[in-house]
């Protein structure tokens, strides 16, 4: 019986194999069809992944908004049905894609909190005089996704042969384990290197550049719990490592940077998710538009 979990362990595969998606990426897919199978289960009484129709993915949707989740989580999960179908498909396990007649609802915009220099630098500092190692670990890691827009995780799976220091880069490996190399100024690159050291004298067993208090390689909560409790102190709408990531891009952009060059830095496969950071660049245009142009009130 072709059942509708049958060939999870074989997406998974897929995923991992041919498409390189991260052990996060896949993990977060896995969850998304298994809950997708509950509930076509129990509100449509499917059993057979062949008689998943574009009706069945309808009522799996008004299902989905009943129980309060956001259009824009529908959506995410949309993705991952639309890859795991379109793979039983091509693999020749089911006669047709549900999927192919299925549009994601439509949500708002969201534009990006971003934090201000000012209030980053407030910040670093507070950090900067702080002399112990986990002073030290702090800061560099507020300021290294604040003036790279590295990803957290990426942030985690640094180790020091990432760093280059004659060339005053860092090697990161992104989503779907892709190289990008990242410029870092000296200045931080010196703090980095101090770090490192300090970090040999105490013996560590951990490769990776960051550390918890028991010495061993930082985890994805306690960083977050970390980058939340600085940000607490400041004024910024959201509290997570992503908004450094986002402050990173639209500090760029609004001092003029290349939006092709801000792309490449933060590992976006299209310059339209990049995109989402020129608001603030537009919003300082009209601005100075008010503010100086001789017709700006005409």
């Amino acid at each position: 019986m072709n059942l509708l979990g049958m060939y999870i362990e074989r997406f998974t595969d897929y995923l991992e194999n041919e498409r390189n998606y991260s052990a996060h990426t896949i993990l977060a897919y896995t969850a998304d069809v298994n809950q997708f199978i509950d509930c076509v289960k129990e509100e449509c009484g499917i059993a057979d992944v062949k008689d998943v129709t574009p009706s069945v993915i309808r009522v799996w949707m008004v299902a989905m908004k009943e129980r309060g989740v956001s259009n824009r989580s529908i959506g995410r999960k949309i993705a991952c049905l639309r890859t795991y179908f379109t793979f039983l498909y091509k693999e020749g396990l089911i006669p047709e894609n549900p999927m192919l007649k299925i549009m994601a609802p439509k949500v708002g915009k969201r534009n990006p909190s971003y934090i201000l220099n000012d209030d980053m630098e407030k910040i670093l500092d507070e950090k900067s005089a702080d002399g112990s190692f986990f002073g030290m670990r702090d800061y560099l890691i507020l300021e290294l996704v604040y003036a790279t827009g590295m990803r957290q995780a990426e942030l985690l799976e640094l180790r020091e042969c990432d760093i280059d220091y004659e060339n005053q880069e860092i090697k990161v490996e992104g989503k779907g384990r892709k190289e990008r190399i990242v410029p870092v100024n000296p200045t931080l690159l010196e703090k980095l290197k101090v770090y490192i050291e300090k970090k040999k004298s105490l013996k560590t067993d951990t490769d990776y550049l960051f550390v918890n208090k028991r010495f061993e390689h930082m985890s994805k909560k306690q960083l977050y719990s970390l980058v939340c409790k600085e940000l607490e102190k400041i004024n910024v709408a959201k509290h997570s490592p992503h908004v450094l990531r986002h402050s990173f891009a639209t500090n760029i952009l609004e001092q003029g940077g290349d939006l092709s060059a801000v792309k490449d830095i933060l590992g976006h496969k299209s310059i339209e998710t990049t995109q989402v950071y020129t608001h603030t660049t537009i919003e300082e245009l009209k601005k100075a538009y008010k503010l100086a142009h001789p017709r700006s009130d005409e």
